[in-house]
């Protein structure tokens, strides 16, 4: 598989994904600046409060924040900020409470973008395997969502 797309591996291969994002800085730079545009306005928030003497009045909104930050920088983060959620002993209450969220209480991502994945895992279009299927998921977590559809009724030998 030299050179080949690391999302179509079946098995966990360090040398194939090295081998084909060794020259996309492109990727690895936009990335980082994500996160650090993310996390830095998050640190900023908190140590202006600091600065501004206003930790107390805006602990409600900081917690949220970090919430919606951890949420927009995505689903590896999304699972970092779940696993903190069951540390009281490491995390503030303010943000406990927020971060217990992240359990059942996110946003779903675009259908058009689960449908394409669909498709991709499938190398079918989901109109193909499904006769119907909800224009919106009933439910979302951090890896993926949940739509409610019924297959075509399927044959020895095809359709």
């Amino acid at each position: 598989m030299t050179g080949a797309d690391p999302s179509s591996l079946w098995a966990y291969d360090a040398a194939t994904i090295s081998r084909y994002y060794r020259w996309r800085f492109w990727t690895l730079g936009w990335r980082v600046l994500q996160i650090l545009w993310w996390l830095g306005s998050f640190a900023l928030g908190l140590q202006t409060d600091r600065w501004f003497k206003r930790e107390a009045q805006n602990q409600p909104r900081r917690a949220v924040q970090l919430r919606q930050v951890l949420t927009n920088l995505g689903p590896t983060f999304i699972k970092v900020g779940q696993a903190l959620s069951t540390r009281p002993d490491l995390v503030r209450k303010d943000f406990l409470e927020e971060l217990i969220k992240l359990q059942d209480q996110l946003p779903p991502f675009p259908t058009p973008e689960a449908r394409a994945i669909i498709e991709a895992e499938l190398n079918y279009a989901p109109e193909e395997i499904f006769s119907t299927i909800s224009p919106v998921p009933v439910a979302a977590a951090s890896l993926g969502q949940v739509y409610r559809a019924r297959l075509f009724f399927w044959r020895r030998g095809g359709r």
